[in-house]
Formats: structure tokens, C-alpha cells, sequence
């Protein structure tokens, strides 16, 4: 039986927390990196509900959500893989809160600056493992497919401005989770809690093990917060969290 396709955007950092829990449990997938507009086409093709990525397609159907994607990849895991699901009863509460809050605002962030002022790098990781086709297709529909991320996103300075202020508070909250030098969120042990933690703030962090971020230079209008942000408690530990468990595991 051949492997399931995933299906990604490499920039996004939903989708790098589904490929880090496939990673980390040993699922073998194959990546098939699709094109931003393009993308819906595709998953109305497979019936499904919504349009967002990353999903996944295989012998048992197709699969949306982080959350499905990895409830299944627990269930076909092997007994020799530590299981990323917490018993912790917060653990729950704590990844919808780092999902619809720091996930959203910290896209909504980078986005504010990247498509408005320096929409090349972006572009470039869109294209990155794309077929030759679907790379011809990203460049005709780039100009409009950027629009519509603005529009749709809610993307400008004001709103990255204001995505900023709730990213502070969200920082001190991640704070003090990790306070007293934490290793990890729950139950003392490596779990999905973690790896949506370190995923959704990745872009902003940028750790050297990321498949995607690796080498993406900062964009000129986030420097200033990046480095008044680089020391705190929350960036330190994204930082070691990959450094620790996503090289080996990409590798």
C-alpha cells in the first residue's frame, strides 16, 4: 500500500506542526507541496469541507485538521514510538489557545509585513517544492493569489501592529507556562502540546533545524520586535525544542 500524500504549503506553520508529529511518530507519508489558490480546487476534489491546508490523502480517505491528522497518525504508530497525546487535563485548553490565538496572530504578523512590503521571499517558499507545472501556475496567479491573501487575512500595518500587541501578551503567557525552566508543557514529557508551541511561533523564531524557515532572512520591518523579543523565556525554549527534537527527526 503506498504511503499518503500530504499536502502543504512549506511556509505554513500549521502545516509544519502535522509534519513534525508524522515525523516524530515514524508515519511515512510522501510531501506533495502544492500552490497557494490552487490548493482549493484540490481539496474539493477529495470532498473536503474546507480549503485550508495541510491535508491528507490515503487509503483511509482524506484527512483535514491538525488535530485528525495526528489522531490518526497516533492510532497507526508503532509500539516503539513514544506517543505524542498528553494525560495532562490542561493540555487540551493550551493547544486551541497557542492554535486560535498565537497561530492566527503570528500569520497575521508576518504576513502584514512580508505581503505588503517585501513580498519576494514570500513568493520564493510558496514555489519551493513545487513540480515545474504548479511552479508556472504559482508564477501567473502570484498577483492575484496575493491579493486575495490580503484581503481574506485581514493583512495591513494596522492589523500587523495590532497582531503585535497580542503576540506580547501571548509571549508572557508562554512565559510563564515555561517557568522554572521548564523543559516541557505537559506531563513533564515531549508532546503534541510541544510541537505546537515551537511550530506556530517558528516563523518568527526561526530555528536552523526548520525544513522550510532555514536561511529566511527577517523582514525589515519585524527586526525590532524579533530582537526585543529573541531572549525571552518563550523564544529560548523554541529554540532549544528544535535544536533537541526536530533535526534528528527531519533527518
Amino acid at each position: 500500500m503506498p504511503p499518503p500524500l500530504l499536502y502543504v504549503f512549506q511556509i505554513s506553520h500549521y502545516c509544519e506542526k502535522v509534519r513534525w508529529a508524522l515525523d516524530h511518530l515514524r508515519i511515512d507519508y510522501t510531501l506533495k507541496v502544492v500552490p497557494p489558490g490552487a490548493h482549493r480546487a484540490m481539496a474539493a476534489r477529495f470532498g473536503l469541507s474546507r480549503s485550508s491546508v495541510p491535508f491528507l490523502v490515503g487509503a483511509d480517505g482524506a484527512l483535514q485538521e491538525s488535530a485528525a491528522i495526528i489522531a490518526w497518525a497516533e492510532r497507526h504508530a508503532t509500539d516503539e514510538v513514544a506517543p505524542l497525546q498528553p494525560a495532562d487535563e490542561r493540555a487540551r485548553s493550551i493547544e486551541a489557545r497557542l492554535d486560535d490565538v498565537a497561530g492566527v496572530h503570528v500569520r497575521r504578523y508576518f504576513y502584514s509585513a512580508a505581503l505588503i512590503d517585501d513580498p519576494k521571499p514570500v513568493k520564493a517558499m510558496f514555489a519551493d517544492g513545487l513540480s515545474v507545472p504548479h511552479k508556472v501556475l504559482h508564477q501567473v496567479t502570484w498577483p492575484t493569489v496575493r491579493k486575495m491573501m490580503i484581503r481574506f487575512m485581514d493583512i495591513g500595518h494596522a492589523q500587523g501592529d495590532e497582531s503585535r500587541d497580542v503576540l506580547d501578551a501571548e509571549l508572557t503567557w508562554l512565559d510563564e507556562l515555561l517557568a522554572g525552566g521548564r523543559t516541557y508543557l505537559c506531563d513533564d514529557r515531549f508532546t503534541r502540546v510541544d510541537i505546537t508551541a515551537a511550530s506556530l511561533w517558528a516563523p518568527l523564531v526561526l530555528p536552523p533545524e526548520h525544513p522550510a524557515y532555514a536561511g529566511m532572512p527577517v523582514l525589515q520591518r519585524l527586526q525590532g520586535d524579533l530582537e526585543r523579543w529573541r531572549d525571552r523565556p518563550a523564544f529560548s525554549w523554541v529554540r532549544e525544542l528544535y535544536a533537541r527534537h526536530r533535526e534528528a527527526e527531519h533527518g
